[in-house]
Protein backbone atom coordinates (compact mmCIF):
# COMPACT_ATOMS: atom_id res chain seq x y z
CA UNK A 1 0.00 0.00 0.00
CA UNK A 2 1.32 3.54 -0.68
CA UNK A 3 1.42 5.83 1.46
CA UNK A 4 1.23 9.44 0.91
CA UNK A 5 2.93 10.85 3.89
CA UNK A 6 2.04 14.98 2.57
CA UNK A 7 -1.82 13.77 2.95
CA UNK A 8 -1.18 12.61 6.01
CA UNK A 9 -0.30 15.96 7.96
CA UNK A 10 -2.87 17.39 5.86
CA UNK A 11 -5.97 17.16 8.32
CA UNK A 12 -7.88 19.13 6.26
CA UNK A 13 -7.44 17.09 2.90
CA UNK A 14 -8.53 13.99 4.70
CA UNK A 15 -11.59 15.41 5.93
CA UNK A 16 -12.16 16.30 2.72
CA UNK A 17 -12.26 12.82 1.34
CA UNK A 18 -14.64 11.74 4.25
CA UNK A 19 -16.84 14.64 3.37
CA UNK A 20 -17.16 13.70 0.20
CA UNK A 21 -16.83 9.87 0.52
CA UNK A 22 -20.82 8.98 -0.14
CA UNK A 23 -20.74 7.19 3.71
CA UNK A 24 -23.76 7.52 5.74
CA UNK A 25 -24.18 11.03 7.45
CA UNK A 26 -23.83 9.32 11.06
CA UNK A 27 -20.34 8.26 9.70
CA UNK A 28 -19.43 10.81 8.46
CA UNK A 29 -19.90 12.67 11.37
CA UNK A 30 -18.38 10.38 13.53
CA UNK A 31 -15.22 10.00 11.33
CA UNK A 32 -14.47 13.91 11.31
CA UNK A 33 -15.00 13.81 15.23
CA UNK A 34 -12.44 10.83 15.36
CA UNK A 35 -10.38 12.51 12.96
CA UNK A 36 -10.00 15.39 14.75
CA UNK A 37 -8.89 13.57 18.07
CA UNK A 38 -6.18 12.01 16.14
CA UNK A 39 -4.91 15.14 14.60
CA UNK A 40 -5.38 16.51 18.09
CA UNK A 41 -2.89 14.06 19.78
CA UNK A 42 -0.59 14.38 17.17
CA UNK A 43 -0.52 11.31 14.31
CA UNK A 44 -0.08 10.96 11.28
CA UNK A 45 -2.77 9.35 9.39
CA UNK A 46 -4.42 8.54 6.38
CA UNK A 47 -8.20 7.23 5.18
CA UNK A 48 -9.56 5.05 2.79
CA UNK A 49 -13.38 5.03 1.72
CA UNK A 50 -14.22 1.41 0.53
CA UNK A 51 -18.31 0.63 -0.02
CA UNK A 52 -19.97 1.41 3.17
CA UNK A 53 -17.00 1.70 5.89
CA UNK A 54 -13.62 3.61 6.31
CA UNK A 55 -10.20 2.74 7.26
CA UNK A 56 -8.19 5.15 9.04
CA UNK A 57 -4.75 3.79 9.05
CA UNK A 58 -2.48 5.57 11.70
CA UNK A 59 0.96 5.79 11.05
CA UNK A 60 2.94 7.46 13.39
CA UNK A 61 3.41 9.97 15.86
CA UNK A 62 4.53 13.31 15.22
CA UNK A 63 7.24 15.02 15.56
CA UNK A 64 9.61 11.21 14.73
CA UNK A 65 7.31 9.78 11.90
CA UNK A 66 8.99 6.81 11.92
CA UNK A 67 6.45 4.23 10.90
CA UNK A 68 5.25 2.20 13.36
CA UNK A 69 6.44 4.38 16.09
CA UNK A 70 3.91 5.75 18.32
CA UNK A 71 3.55 7.77 21.90
CA UNK A 72 1.62 5.94 24.39
CA UNK A 73 -0.36 8.76 25.85
CA UNK A 74 -1.49 9.98 22.25
CA UNK A 75 -2.52 6.46 21.04
CA UNK A 76 -4.35 6.10 24.54
CA UNK A 77 -6.20 9.02 23.83
CA UNK A 78 -7.58 8.26 20.13
CA UNK A 79 -8.20 4.83 21.35
CA UNK A 80 -10.42 5.49 24.05
CA UNK A 81 -12.07 8.36 21.64
CA UNK A 82 -12.58 5.19 19.77
CA UNK A 83 -14.23 3.62 22.48
CA UNK A 84 -16.83 6.67 23.40
CA UNK A 85 -17.40 6.59 19.75
CA UNK A 86 -18.42 3.02 19.68
CA UNK A 87 -20.13 3.02 22.76
CA UNK A 88 -22.61 6.02 22.09
CA UNK A 89 -23.29 4.18 18.82
CA UNK A 90 -24.84 0.84 18.36
CA UNK A 91 -25.18 0.73 14.80
CA UNK A 92 -21.21 1.90 14.26
CA UNK A 93 -18.54 -1.36 14.55
CA UNK A 94 -14.84 -1.00 14.64
CA UNK A 95 -12.21 -3.32 14.78
CA UNK A 96 -8.21 -2.25 14.98
CA UNK A 97 -5.62 -4.49 13.05
CA UNK A 98 -2.01 -3.85 12.86
CA UNK A 99 -0.38 -3.96 9.83
CA UNK A 100 3.16 -3.25 8.47
CA UNK A 101 3.56 -0.88 11.70
CA UNK A 102 0.64 0.79 11.20
CA UNK A 103 -2.43 0.24 12.73
CA UNK A 104 -5.62 0.10 10.83
CA UNK A 105 -8.90 1.53 12.57
CA UNK A 106 -11.62 -0.31 10.55
CA UNK A 107 -15.17 1.98 11.50
CA UNK A 108 -18.57 0.64 9.71
CA UNK A 109 -22.05 1.33 9.64
CA UNK A 110 -24.40 -2.01 10.17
Amino acid sequence: MEINIEQCRENDLIKRIISKSGLPIKLIKLLLRFSDAIYINAINYNVIIEENRAILILISSKPENKTGYFHTISLSNVLYKLRDIEKENDDIKTKLKAREDMIHVIIEKV
